[in-house]
């Protein structure tokens, strides 16, 4: 066996490499099925956030697809604000905070998103988005949907049918005002506590501030500026969930 192995040396032939099977190259069926679903997932998740901020969850379709997805989108922060970026943009939202002291030292004063302060840009977004965030999850009217009127004792039964429909519905939109107002309430704490930690402070104080943009007219007739102090608009704060009706 040697010899023959010398004997191929000596006429310059190499020694085949031992042959691999298409099982052994070619990743398993299996692999290929879970990266394509976590694909498809992840997506979906992308695609689904930014349609349904454009649908103003009116669409049945898509509110279910959401629904499902909701808790990967979260944490995977693929619902911030789209219209931003849009041709047409709104007005942005910055927060005011007041941090006061027990030890008798004056109060500390800031805001944040702070162009001035908050560097590279990238950190100035990151800060941005916080306070676009904290916006977008209070919802109007600022006290819960009213119930429906019941029905008077003359009614028919097909009155009766609908406002139990109808009551039905209000409920839903109830609990579903309920749940994005505990979840402001727990984002605006969550800030004040930080802000509190941070400076060692005794009590914080934060006040919503919309940025709201003038428009072409304005800017050509009357020369206006982005920053004119106008256009900042203090937002009346909401009562705590426990305190509304």
């Amino acid at each position: 066996m040697n010899g023959d192995m010398s004997k191929r040396q000596a006429a310059g032939e190499q020694e085949p490499l031992p042959q691999r099977s298409a099982t052994d190259s070619a990743p398993k069926l299996w692999i290929k099925l879970v990266v394509s679903a976590v694909l498809v997932f992840h997506l979906s998740a992308v695609f689904i956030a930014p349609l349904a901020f454009a649908a103003d969850y009116s669409s049945p379709l898509v509110n279910a697809i959401y629904g499902v997805l909701r808790p990967y989108i979260a944490a995977m922060y693929l619902d911030h604000g789209y219209f931003f970026f849009a041709p047409n943009p709104g007005p942005s939202h910055l927060i005011d905070y007041k941090v006061e002291f027990a030890d008798g030292r004056p109060p500390l004063t800031g805001r944040f998103p702070d162009l001035q302060t908050e560097r590279p840009r990238l950190r100035y977004h990151r800060h941005f988005m916080l306070t676009e965030s904290l916006n977008n999850r209070l919802r109007y009217p600022l006290t819960p949907p009213a119930e429906p009127t019941p029905p008077a004792l003359t009614a028919t039964a097909e009155e009766k049918v609908l406002y139990q429909a109808n009551r039905q519905a209000d409920e839903r939109e109830r609990a579903s005002w309920r749940m994005t107002r505990r979840q402001f309430e727990a984002m605006r704490d969550s800030y004040a506590q930080h802000l509190q930690a941070l400076h060692g402070g005794s009590r914080v104080t934060l006040t919503r501030i919309e940025h709201v943009l003038p428009s072409p007219v304005e800017v050509r007739l009357t020369g206006r500026r982005l920053d004119d102090s106008r256009s900042y608009v203090v937002q009346p704060e909401p009562p705590r969930l426990g305190d509304a009706p």
